[in-house]
């Protein structure tokens, strides 16, 4: 996978879960039989049990998606020489259906003021949510930050090894400036690494771990008895920022261009959530009042 069609580690571990359900799946109902005797009606019932494993659309599109790619590996290897590809049928998925998780940004700023800036390590967070805050760093960007990305006199960051493969710049605001400059000139601890931020616990080392930037998120989060969703972590905060940046009417390009988005339309879901933005523009109802 990562060899010939050049896909990233991340989801090559994806699709590696996914084929080992698939074979778990196979393994449990047809015991001792070879994956070159699996058949369309097997198929079928493999795709009615994973697509009972959840109700989201979006997994559920994953789901059909990876089993596709799964059997049609098997057919491409010589494992099973029928093309069962064809079985999986293709599951809709509403890109704009659901709103993104976000928080109101007052809380977000409640958030960032209650940490505690007394440890080395409180210095080290309020930099790393300063920093996703007002720039919208994925988790990965944020880990993989190394020192000569900040270009302080100009005040920028480089933001390198993208989701889309691609360096982009964004602009290093004050406050967050001066944070990370707190940082590395008196919290951090000394390394060899050119890593930003580091474990502080011995060894010291990069935070490698995309749990770890969760967890300093979510902790700093439930320090002021915010409601959270299900899933909290780095891109929360990259959510709330968007709408923060739709709700005071900012082009939808340079949201884009600042999230490091390919496509605008990957921006456009926020928009769902700039309710008084939408009614501006809102036509009247036939026969109705404005």
């Amino acid at each position: 996978m990562q060899q010939v069609r050049g896909i990233a580690p991340k989801t090559c571990e994806e699709l590696l879960l996914a084929a080992r359900r698939i074979l778990g799946w196979y393994d449990a109902h047809f015991p001792k039989h070879s994956l070159a005797s699996l058949t369309g009606e097997q198929v079928l019932a493999l795709v009615e049990h994973l697509l009972a494993l959840s109700c989201n659309h979006q997994t559920r599109a994953s789901i059909t998606s990876n089993l596709r790619l799964f059997l049609r590996y098997l057919r491409w290897s010589g494992l099973n020489n029928q093309d069962l590809a064809r079985f999986v049928p293709h599951t809709p998925r509403y890109r704009l259906a659901h709103l993104p998780p976000r928080l109101a940004w007052a809380d977000v700023r409640r958030a960032i003021d209650a940490l505690d800036v007394a440890t080395s390590v409180g210095i080290r967070n309020r930099a790393i949510l300063l920093l996703v805050a007002t720039t919208g760093l994925r988790n990965k960007e944020l880990r993989s930050l190394e020192l000569h990305d900040i270009r302080w006199r100009s005040a920028e960051v480089i933001v390198r090894q993208t989701k889309s493969k691609r360096d982009r710049v964004v602009p290093l605001l004050q406050e967050a400036g001066e944070a990370l400059a707190d940082y590395v000139l008196h919290a951090r601890p000394k390394s060899g690494s050119q890593r930003v931020f580091l474990q502080h616990l011995p060894p010291v080392r990069p935070i490698e771990g995309s749990s770890t930037i969760s967890r300093i998120v979510r902790a700093a989060l439930e320090r002021v008895d915010i409601v959270l969703p299900p899933v909290v972590g780095a891109h929360l905060i990259r959510h709330s920022l968007a709408t923060q940046l739709v709700g005071q009417r900012r082009p939808i390009n340079e949201i884009a261009d600042l999230l490091g988005h390919r496509s605008i339309d990957t921006t456009a879901i926020y928009v769902k959530v700039a309710l008084p933005q939408l009614a501006d523009v809102a036509l009247p109802f036939p026969g109705g009042v404005r």
